[in-house]
Order: C-alpha cells, then structure tokens, then sequence
C-alpha cells in the first residue's frame, strides 16, 4: 500500500474498532498464554461471545465465574476500548491487594503492547497502577487500578468500575455503598466478578448481590460463566480434579456447573443438583391480593407491595378458558409464624397439571387468624370442582384446594381456624392417647422426621416435574438449606436467612401427595351441539387444554 492508502485502512480500521468491541477483541487483541509463555491471538469462545453486549450495554451487571474462563481478560479488554474512544472516561478497578491491582493493570497493559500505534491516543501517563490517554483539546481519559480500602471510589467520579474477585474482598460492601454515587452521577457502569469461593469473606454481598438479581431486588443483570464454557475442558474435567487431589466442594467452587450449584451452602445443599434446570426460569410474577366481591366471587387486586404473588392464574379465569372443569388439580401447603416481623408464613398452590407452584402467598406481618382467612380465599380461589350431576342435569361444585399446614404452635391457631371455614385439609389417622382407637390429626406434624419427609419429597419433585420452578426466593432458600453436623435439616447459619419457603413448598407437595390420583376433567354429558363439540374436542385431545 502506498501512504494515502494506509492512511484510509487505518481510519476505517478505527472507525470498525470505535463501533464494535466485538470487532476490536476478533481482529487486535492478544492474551498471555501462561502455560507456554507466549503471547496468543484470542479466540473468542461461544459463551464468551454471547456475553459481550452485555458487558458494553449493562449499567450494573455481576458475573459469577468458573476459574480461567477469560472474564477478566474480556473487563480489561473492555476498559482500554473504551478509554481508546473516549476522551475524559474514567475507568476504575477495585481488586483485594496491590499486587493483584498491578496484576489486572498488567493485563490491560499486555493487550495495549501489541495494538498498532496508529489505533491509539498518545499515552501521558504509564505506572504500576494508572495508565492515561492524551486526546484533542488537553482532554485525558484514565484507567486506575487500585486496591481494596474502605473509601472504594469514594473521591472518583468514574464511568465504570470493576470489583475483581470480590468474594475475596472484606470491603466490598462498603466500597460498593461508598462508590454507587458517583457512578450514578456519571452515568455510569458498574461490573463484579467473581468466583463462588464460600470461604471469601466477600462472598456474603457477592451472594447476595447475585441471588437479588434473581429475584429482582435490585438492578443488576447476571451473567453465569459454567466450568464447561471452556472448550478445552473434556467432559470428565471435575472428575479429573477429583483424581488430582481436589476435595469435592473445592471442585465446584472452583469450577461450578449451575446457578444453584454456585449459589449453594458452603457445606453443600441438600437439594443438590435437584435445582439445576430450574434457575433459567425464574420470573417475579405479578404481585397484588385476594378479595371477595359481594357476590362471594373472588378477585385478584395487583398491588407490588401485595402478599401474593401470581406467575399462572387459575385456568377458569383465564381467557379462552374452553368450560372443562378439573377435580383434584390444585394442592396448598402453608408454613405459618407469628406475624410479629421475623420469620415469614409461606404458602403455595401447585396446579398438578401444570407440575409447578403457580402462586405463592408470603407475609411475615399476618397472625395466626388472619393467615387462615388468606388461606381460605387462596384455596378458593385456586378451587377443585367436583361433578355433582344427578343423571338429569349437569353440576359442578366449587370446592377448596387440599391444604396442609405445618402444625407448629401458629400452625395450631391456622388449623382450627380453617376447620371452621370448612376449607379441605390434609388429616391423618393416629392412635390417641388412651391407644384404644384412631383420632384425627389436622396438618403436618413440627419433627425432625417431618421436615425430612418434607424435603425428600420436595427434592424428588423438584427432578422429575414437567414444570419449572419460577420462584427465585425458593432457589435460594434451597441453596442454603443443609443437612447440620448434629443431623438437624435448616439454612445455613447467618444473618437474614431463612428456611420458611422451603418448608411451605414442601408442605404443598404433602398436599398433592396426599391427593393421590392425578387431576381429572369433569365431563359434561353428550347432549346437543355442545356435548358433541367437547366429544370431538376430547377425541383430538385437546379436551384438557388449560
């Protein structure tokens, strides 16, 4: 090429790089190859590329990570693109020590070495720690490198900031509280990486921040980073660490293969992989409360601060609804606390034909007596129907889901109150107590016994169901909940955990359990023009479509 023609390749070389990162990472960055010690073009990995976007366009986004999967190198990529285009950009990054600050730096400084000069603004300054870029006008753009202290970037007003591995960092917390200002304030982007060390004493937040995002409590986009989005890993890889001499809880917190296993107790969940297809799926569904009209009808008012949360509506309400009715569909189990502010009465309606929890009510502001009333219009609301035709006339009736509820000294005031209301609950037969016949026994007796029962149901369940699990509070309460050294099942020990979801979608599976034979349409008799339409419907097999 002559000069006027190197000079038009390389504005549009330039003009490609400032538009796509993508374009940037594919045709001039190289990365360091430790093992042979050499440096290597990158080659992006597909789940590496599917993240890209994401890492430019999200304001506030947190990766949980297998070791060695790039996503460092990509945030160091990211921050030199960027402060390559733009004049007065200020790119920071919080990591636990100096030596890993120069380290990260470092990395940023490997790709900057093998840029064409031409693609680059002059460098003012080059230290351990800060790297600026001269632009037109005097204007400088600067990337920091610094490392853990309670002030975080406190005194900075930075477009974006990475906190590398903050599991491992004790001030994460309050370098993210003393930092988001002046990050709001500039518009800008935050990032954590990290890896699911549960040892960390940065784990705590990092969890948290992470689990949030699920359940929509705060804005963070989250990214998973699995052991086997590495190409080069073979199918066998965590067994292979296994054999090398890794414990096997250091395999997964090193080199995690779900969310959940990521997410789970330090000690191991007891629900294990039970929850491994189910972290895709979680959505907030929609919020609000129940209300019967003055014709005994029961509505659904939204409301965000509501206690019920809705993800499938019951399917006689819903439009296109085709007129069967279903006998046995709907199952309610409900854990119940004091209603005082600490613990939480939990509920949920499984639709069994559905396989999946569908509405969940949740409150720890409710007493004992007004908890059974939720209970009863929930159970009403989510009704069975049962064929009362008497050979003349077809006839259906509405009665109450099945309902079991833990029999904890709340549980107690829950049961007899819903004994008055009439609502269908779960009953078994005991001896008593002068052993000469067989009482009644309302609800789930408060055991140790009884919550394995729970949570071995609930885990076989949580396998083999044709649904998903759309509840993110569940998954986490799942995570942490462990099998104690003394044998007692629970959450893990800390502040603000809590068990109480577990313990309800164990009870409604009870319930559903205890129902025995799978849901049933009722069939209306074959008369007239409409008898004959739902005949055909149901030879099609599209009777039960609800």
């Amino acid at each position: 090429m002559n000069t006027a023609e190197d000079l038009t390749y390389q504005i549009e070389e330039c003009r490609k790089v400032w538009e796509s990162f993508e374009y940037f990472l594919d045709e001039y960055v190289f990365i360091e190859d430790k093992e042979n010690n050499r440096a290597i073009k990158l080659e992006l990995w597909p789940e590496q590329r599917k993240i890209l976007k994401d890492m430019v366009d999200e304001p506030l986004l947190i990766i949980l990570k297998t070791r060695q999967c790039g996503g460092t190198w990509l945030d160091a990529a990211k921050k030199l693109w960027k402060n390559i285009k733009h004049p007065l950009n200020l790119s920071l990054i919080i990591s636990v020590n100096e030596d890993l600050a120069i380290e990260y730096l470092n990395r940023i400084y490997f790709i900057l070495d093998r840029l064409p000069s031409w693609l680059l603004p002059p460098i003012k300054t080059r230290t351990k720690q800060t790297l600026e870029f001269s632009h037109l006008d005097g204007m400088v753009s600067t990337i920091k490198s610094m490392p853990s202290t309670e002030l975080g970037a406190q005194s900075k007003t930075p477009n974006d900031l990475t906190f590398d591995e903050s599991c491992m960092n004790r001030l994460v917390s309050k370098q993210y509280a003393a930092s988001y200002p002046g990050i709001e304030q500039a518009k800008g982007q935050v990032t954590v990486i990290s890896n699911s060390i549960k040892n960390g004493p940065g784990w705590g937040w990092t969890r948290d921040m992470y689990t949030n995002s699920m359940k929509g409590k705060n804005n963070f986009k989250r990214i998973f980073i699995p052991w086997y989005a590495h190409p080069g890993r073979p199918k066998d890889f965590r067994q292979r660490m296994i054999d090398s001499g890794m414990s096997k809880q250091d395999v997964i917190e090193h080199y995690p293969e779900t969310e959940a296993e990521a997410l789970e107790a330090a000690s191991g969940s007891y629900f294990e992989d039970s929850l491994k297809r189910h972290t895709e799926h979680t959505t907030p569904g929609r919020k609000g409360w129940l209300k019967k009209d003055k014709d005994g009808d029961i509505n659904f008012i939204e409301d965000k601060h509501g206690p019920l949360t809705i993800w499938h509506f019951p399917y006689y309400v819903m439009e296109g609804w085709n007129g069967v009715y279903w006998e046995r569909r709907h199952s309610l189990g409900s854990d119940v606390s004091e209603g005082l502010g600490n613990t939480y009465s939990t509920a949920y309606i499984k639709d069994r034909l559905r396989d999946a929890f569908v509405a969940k009510l949740k409150s720890n502001r409710i007493d004992a007596v007004d908890w059974a009333e939720q209970l009863e219009l929930l159970s009403l609301y989510y009704c069975n129907f049962a064929d009362r035709s008497d050979g003349q006339r077809f006839k259906v009736e509405k009665v109450t889901a099945l309902c079991c509820v833990e029999v904890n000294g709340s549980g107690q005031t829950t049961v007899k109150e819903l004994i008055k209301r009439k609502v269908n609950q779960y009953v078994r037969m005991v001896p008593d107590v002068v052993g000469s016949g067989l009482t009644k026994q309302y609800g789930w007796p408060e055991t140790q016994d009884g919550k394995y029962e729970l949570a071995n149901d609930l885990k076989k369940w949580f396998k083999s169901m044709k649904g998903f699990v759309y509840d993110a509070d569940l998954i986490d309460q799942c995570s942490i909940f462990i099998r104690h050294d003394n044998g007692r099942l629970g959450h893990e020990e800390g502040v603000g955990k809590y068990d109480d979801d577990v313990i309800g979608a164990g009870l409604t599976e009870q319930a559903s359990l205890f129902m025995g034979e799978g849901p049933k349409f009722i069939k209306p008799p074959v008369t007239g023009w409409k008898g004959r339409e739902l005949a055909k419907r149901e030879k099609a097999g599209v009777w039960g479509r609800a």
